[in-house]
């Protein structure tokens, strides 16, 4: 884990648990990517329509993946925490850690790849953008 996550406390509403009152592993992805979404803005410096409608070029979640250790509860706050594992020349990968109660709860992964929007071919990472990643590597 580097020395710099960063951190976003959400709340885990009703409508996400199933009939046990526990996270539907599902939401689990959408969660993350509201993270994402806060960490794209705050820590990178970058606009939300920079991002998700750039005229250039996309980033498209290649792989995604969870590990759940402890149910995540309706109705209680958690923090994810959020941190770089790996930056390659095209894509970068996401490490999440779901922690409630002060229990890791969950861990997500996720892979995201710089892709040209008309022809889906890979980029490299823009520096501004790789720089910005790195702090959090």
């Amino acid at each position: 884990m580097p020395s710099v996550s960063f951190k976003q406390e959400i709340f885990i509403p009703f409508h996400y648990v199933d009939a046990a009152g526990i996270l539907f592993f599902g939401h689990t992805f959408t969660l993350a990517h509201q993270v994402f979404e806060s960490f794209v803005v705050q820590a990178l410096c970058c606009s939300w329509a920079q991002w998700f409608q750039n005229p250039s070029w996309i980033v498209p979640i290649k792989n995604a993946e969870a590990s759940f250790q402890a149910p995540l509860l309706a109705g209680l706050s958690c923090q994810v925490q959020l941190s770089i594992e790996e930056i390659k020349q095209n894509s970068f990968s996401v490490h999440y850690e779901f922690i409630q109660n002060d229990q890791l709860c969950c861990m997500v992964k996720t892979i995201h790849v710089f892709c040209n929007r008309q022809s889906k071919d890979k980029l490299l990472i823009p520096n501004e953008i790789k720089s910005q990643l790195e702090l959090y590597f």
